[in-house]
Order: structure tokens, then C-alpha cells, then sequence
């Protein structure tokens, strides 16, 4: 039930974008900015983006918690016996939704949702298998959880219904 996980090098690059970005690019361009444009230039321009950082950081927020997700489900797959490649992640509503590639992989993540939860620190992570291509899979990964209709039966528990489709 094992999936084989390319270890090359522009796929490690690509699991650990983020970091590399925010520890060797990101400096790297705000000095080169500030040389090129300028003391006053670029404290405004610092100004301005710590502002709108300020402004915008419900959508900060998520997006750190969607990155450190994957550092979380990137170190409970090989407790799983598996190693699908986590796509992306990205925050949708109040949900976070990560995309894998992982042949044979819904189906041991679907029986490990328990596992997933626990190591990604909320109640639910619903699993679901994408309608065109049978290797991608999606997780939602949900903090809260999902409101029960008293009028509505419980689904079976080898089905769980989808919060967010991508």
C-alpha cells in the first residue's frame, strides 16, 4: 500500500519552497531593494507592506498554519507507510484544503482519517478522491466541526462528506 516518493532534487526544492523563500530570497530582495531605491523609498515601501500585512492577517494566518500543515502531514505519511507528494495547500474558508499525488493512497488515508487528525492538531480531516484523475487526493482539513442536522441521518462511516471540493 506504499507509494514511491521521488527524492530528486527539484522535488525536495519544492516540498520546502516556503522556507527557502522566506530564509534566503525574501532578505535577499528587501536589502537589494533598499539599496537600489533608497532609505526614504524603502521605508515607505516597508511601511506600506508591514500595513497591509497587518491588514491581511486573517489571510497571513492561514496561509502560515497551511504551510506548517504540510510539515505536519510530511512527517506522519511515513508513520502511515505511505509517502503521497503534497501538492499544494491552500486556506479556503475556514477549512484548509491540501492537494496530494499518491497512487493507491485514498484508501489507507481514508482508514487513517483518526491518525490525521490527531497529528494535524484538529477533530475532522475529510479525505477525497478527485473526480477525473484516481492519484490526486484531497484533504480538508477542518478545525471546527461540521454542523449536525438533527433532521439529516448520520452517513455510513465508510463515507465522509466533503466540506470544500476542489
Amino acid at each position: 500500500m506504499t507509494s514511491k516518493q521521488a527524492s530528486s532534487f527539484p522535488v525536495r526544492l519544492y516540498h520546502w519552497r516556503w522556507e527557502i523563500l522566506s530564509l534566503t530570497l525574501l532578505p535577499y530582495g528587501v536589502v537589494v531593494f533598499a539599496l537600489w531605491a533608497g532609505p526614504v523609498w524603502a521605508s515607505v515601501t516597508l511601511g506600506s507592506a508591514l500595513g497591509l500585512a497587518v491588514l491581511r492577517r486573517r489571510s497571513v494566518r492561514a496561509r502560515v498554519q497551511a504551510v506548517r500543515l504540510q510539515h505536519r502531514l510530511r512527517a506522519t505519511f511515513p508513520l502511515l507507510r505511505l509517502r503521497p507528494a503534497i501538492l499544494w495547500s491552500r486556506p479556503r474558508g475556514g477549512d484548509i484544503v491540501v492537494s496530494l499525488f499518491g497512487r493507491e493512497a485514498f484508501e489507507h488515508l481514508h482508514r487513517n482519517r483518526s491518525v490525521l487528525a490527531a497529528a494535524c492538531g484538529v477533530p475532522e480531516v475529510y479525505v477525497d478522491r478527485h473526480p477525473r484523475y484516481a492519484s490526486l487526493v484531497t484533504l480538508t482539513i477542518s478545525p471546527t466541526e461540521a454542523r449536525r442536522e438533527p433532521s439529516r441521518a448520520l452517513p455510513p462511516s465508510n463515507v465522509v462528506p466533503l466540506r470544500v471540493h476542489s
